[in-house]
């Protein structure tokens, strides 16, 4: 990049000059071994798979124990390494330890292996060797496989022992905006405290009683009620341990980036919840579509265990036979090459609504007792310290 930057104004005696006398002083590191950090190019089909909690707002298989035989519990690779972010599932030709530099997530390292996990021609969506990346727990990890989908990306190929290191980015793609209308963060920007007044403080009570630690009046007044709702939540959240700690009941850096992760992750849910729970199979779907819908589709597919990878939104091979299995098992075509075989038309759109129908009560129901008893949790720890006094000179946290 240096080279290039100046490569149009000096000579490249000039410049190697000036990149020696700059590794001398320590602001350029020395490239030691410069073709161990080049891999082997390989095209791969990446998919991401994460690890169910008990207490999701939403699973794509419709409930924990689905999800866990889908998924795993992720505890461990198969190599017996604790599962961590960036862990690659690979075919068994690839050997533990290897390490794949995938673009726009970073490097990840083999340490699993899996059913599912499989080369090239094995199976008709496998166009190459297929590469499952370990994404996280719970929700941040499903909206993470979620939204990553299935992509075919080169990616470059190290030795075990190689010196590149392990680790990956996992910010969201915005193919997962693309499937549903998520919300935006809110921005929590100012430190607010005792006896501040204004349109920040009004925000911060709003964000506080949506996620169950405020039930005072949205007045704009940081008082002693929102001073201690304030408290109650850096307790829940590990951001300090009790009052006596500096910073308590401050709303001050930790608090507010804790309080904007918590609030944005509510509202994805509540966003996610509300699209499943309204869902209706409405058109027609075949192979090559890419929406909410196919996404819906699978779901139901991988819950009937038609399917056995993640739901990716995309209506590839593998989705088109297992709806032909699906579609076998409920007599809506007679065989596998009758009309409308691996297609979402009238008749399988008609089965494909009853069983939403069958289940959405049930599943409206859980996840309301669910988001109600977490809630409840949060008030209760609320209530609990209403009364109990704050220090109003301690400082920020």
């Amino acid at each position: 990049m240096i080279y290039s930057l100046f490569s149009g104004t000096i000579s490249r005696f000039a410049m190697k000059k000036i990149i020696i006398a700059l590794i001398l002083l320590g602001l350029l590191p020395v490239m030691a071994n410069a073709q161990e950090i080049k891999g082997e190019k390989r095209i791969f089909t990446i998919t991401g798979y994460y690890s169910p909690l008990p207490r999701q707002d939403f699973y794509i298989t419709g409930d924990y124990w689905s999800e866990i035989r889908l998924n795993g519990q992720g505890i461990s690779g198969a190599d017996g390494t604790p599962v961590y972010a960036g862990m690659i599932a690979a075919p068994k030709s690839y050997a533990f330890g290897t390490k794949v530099s995938i673009p726009g997530l970073g490097v990840g390292q083999v340490n699993d292996r899996g059913g599912a996990i499989v080369e090239q021609g094995e199976r008709d969506l496998a166009r190459h060797d297929r590469l499952d990346v370990w994404m996280g727990y719970g929700d941040a990890g499903l909206l993470r496989a979620l939204s990553w989908g299935v992509q075919h990306l080169e990616c470059e190929i190290f030795s075990e022992d190689s010196s590149i290191p392990v680790g990956m980015d996992f910010n969201v793609p915005p193919m997962l905006y693309q499937i549903l209308n998520l919300p935006r963060r809110k921005n929590f920007a100012q430190n607010l405290t005792r006896n501040i007044r204004g349109e920040s403080v009004i925000a911060l009570q709003k964000a506080l009683k949506i996620l169950g630690f405020y039930e005072g009046w949205e007045d704009g007044v940081f008082g002693v009620e929102t001073e201690k709702a304030v408290l109650v939540f850096q307790q829940k959240y590990f951001i300090l341990e009790g009052e006596q700690d500096l910073g308590a009941g401050v709303f001050g850096p930790r608090t507010r980036d804790k309080l904007t992760v918590e609030l944005y992750h509510l509202e994805v849910e509540a966003k996610i919840r509300e699209a499943w729970e309204k869902f209706h199979f409405e058109k027609n779907l075949q192979k090559g579509s890419r929406n909410q819908a196919v996404l819906k589709l699978q779901q139901i597919l991988v819950q009937g265990e038609f399917m056995d990878v993640s739901p990716t939104g995309y209506f590839g091979n593998q989705t088109k036979e297992a709806l032909v299995k699906f579609q076998l098992a409920n007599e809506l075509i007679n065989t596998a090459n009758s009309n409308g075989a691996g297609e979402v038309g009238p008749l399988t759109r008609t089965k494909l609504n009853e069983i939403l129908a069958e289940k959405k009560e049930l599943l409206v129901q859980e996840k309301e007792e669910i988001r109600s008893y977490q809630l409840a949790q949060n008030k209760l720890s609320y209530f609990a310290h209403k009364n109990q006094g704050l220090d109003s000179s301690l400082v920020q946290k």
